[in-house]
């Protein structure tokens, strides 16, 4: 099934973040007014949010507006929950709804000045539709904070006009935490524990927030926007690892904004701004480095020597998969990394990310680029092959070997002279059972429409005019057919599309070596 897509507010500028491990606790006390979130005042200046904070993105647009409403009205606003140490104040608890004030108070949902220089002026387009929808409501009901701030001035107010201005001077109530970083830290795991239990990821990634691995993986899902956790880092390393993040995030998540609904072209790895993207930037990181899941008590990254080395390790296989650069394969999203019904397949992006770096090590990529249309057939031409070791193993890591056992018994089968039927025998021609009788479902139309854009993308992508597989056009490298170096003028007869590793990598292969490129006959 297809994963709902949730629009969310992302308010994560608002309230910048700090490290609280060597702060000296203070004694905290007192109810917080609303006046006092506007930029420039001493109470804002203070706030802070723990690095262990998660990223406050996860509110629509009706849950912000109607705790906005609620304020306005006089209902109860649960307390947010504090801590103060070396004169700052930090959010334990309550992060989403001071944050939602402050958006208020300063008309930023997640597109104003301060959000802006958070994200170094790039705002993702789904960001700012969803702070424009965020306002316009706010707007249409009657709640904007510049417009009920005027209540006070009018000569006469209606009862209501007297209640709401009433009401918006009522303080924010308040709980202190007493005790050091740590107690901050144990109050924050208790807490959220408590009402909704911490995915599992996210609590690793507080726990191990000072490993390379999760600093990296946080750079990289971020485009090395946002707050930078590497921040501290020596100069040189914090600019290689916004480089590396951005190189990567521009390989495997963009177009950032597309869906298969709507869209054509599709991400490799899905949408970073989902409760998705930051577990796959870390099994990504994981894979890429051969850091084993879950591990616990890694060393801390004092320099940034660390997270960079992992990002370059990330990188050097993230750009064989997808992207722009010389050596990418620009594997078709469509056919490798998302089902046929809209769905993105977690399991198969890391698979296949193993599967490649399998293949660079072993120095197979040509042996790759011979077979790869006739692979990407079976993928694609076998009753959705992907989806039937995911309906049997289960999705994320559980299946990330069976896929990989899969790509190497076709690519192997093939390389060998097997028929299909042989390479194939034990995998049923039909689709999985998940994926039948699926016109019932509330989002079947929308699964209905995905299948169809896909069905279509595939049935008209261009063939590279080397390996004869399928070609994503915006990421298609322009290719002299007869080698310039050998001759080949620089006219329409002489040109072809192909992808950036067969025109750079497969084609000089056999020049070096001395071989005629072999002829790759399309499939049947």
């Amino acid at each position: 099934m297809a994963a709902k897509q949730r629009e969310t507010v992302n308010l994560d500028a608002l309230i910048p973040r700090d490290d609280v491990e060597a702060k000296k606790p203070k004694s905290g006390k007192g109810v917080i007014q609303v006046t006092e979130l506007e930029l420039g005042r001493h109470f804002y200046g203070l706030l802070r949010k723990p690095l262990f904070q998660r990223e406050t993105n996860d509110w629509g647009v009706d849950n912000v507006v109607s705790l906005v409403r609620s304020f306005r009205n006089g209902h109860l606003i649960p307390a947010v929950i504090l801590w103060s140490a070396d004169g700052s104040t930090f959010v334990i608890d309550g992060a989403h709804r001071l944050s939602v004030f402050v958006a208020w108070v300063n008309d930023d949902y997640g597109d104003g000045s301060l959000s802006q220089a958070f994200f170094k002026h790039q705002i993702p387009k789904s960001q700012r539709e969803a702070a424009h929808k965020c306002r316009v409501q706010i707007k249409a009901e009657g709640l904007e904070y510049a417009e009920l701030q005027k209540l006070t001035k009018l000569p006469t107010r209606t009862p209501e006009q007297l209640e709401w201005s009433t009401n918006i001077a009522q303080p924010v109530e308040t709980q202190w935490v007493v005790g050091d970083a740590d107690v901050a830290l144990q109050s924050f795991l208790d807490i959220n524990q408590r009402s909704v239990e911490i995915d599992p990821t996210e609590r690793y990634m507080i726990e191990e927030r000072k490993a390379p691995n999760v600093v990296a993986a946080r750079a990289l899902v971020s485009a090395g926007r946002g707050h930078a956790y590497w921040g501290a880092f020596e100069p040189q390393y914090v600019e290689e690892i916004e480089r590396y993040a951005t190189r990567i995030y521009d390989a495997i998540f963009e177009p950032e904004s597309a869906q298969p609904h709507t869209h054509a072209e599709l991400q490799p790895a899905g949408m970073a701004q989902t409760a998705n993207g930051l577990r796959m930037a870390l099994e990504l990181v994981n894979i890429a480095t051969g850091m084993k899941g879950g591990s616990k008590n890694i060393p801390p990254d004092h320099d940034g020597s660390q997270t960079s080395r992992v990002l370059a390790k990330v990188w050097g296989v993230v750009k064989y998969v997808a992207g722009d650069e010389p050596a990418s394969l620009s594997l078709h999203p469509a056919i490798y990394f998302w089902g046929t019904t809209g769905n993105h397949r977690p399991s198969m992006f890391l698979a296949v990310v193993s599967f490649v770096q399998d293949l660079i090590a072993s120095n197979e990529l040509a042996k790759f680029t011979l077979h790869r249309a006739d692979l990407e057939e079976m993928l694609i031409g076998r009753g959705n092959l992907g989806q039937q070791i995911l309906t049997r193993y289960g999705g994320w890591k559980r299946s990330l070997e069976p896929i990989k056992a899969l790509l190497r018994k076709i690519l192997d089968g093939l390389d060998a002279g097997k028929t299909e039927a042989e390479i194939l025998g034990e995998f049923s021609s039909a689709l999985p059972e998940a994926l039948r009788d699926a016109t019932e479902r509330p989002d079947a139309w929308k699964e209905t429409r995905s299948a169809a854009r896909i069905k279509a993308s595939l049935a008209t992508a261009p063939r590279c005019g080397i390996c004869k597989a399928r070609l994503v056009l915006a990421h298609a490298s322009d290719d002299h057919i007869e080698r310039r170096s050998d001759g080949g003028h620089s006219g329409p007869g002489n040109a072809q599309l192909t992808h950036h590793y067969c025109n750079h990598g497969f084609k000089e292969h056999f020049a070096q070596i001395g071989r005629p490129l072999p002829t790759i006959a399309s499939p049947a």
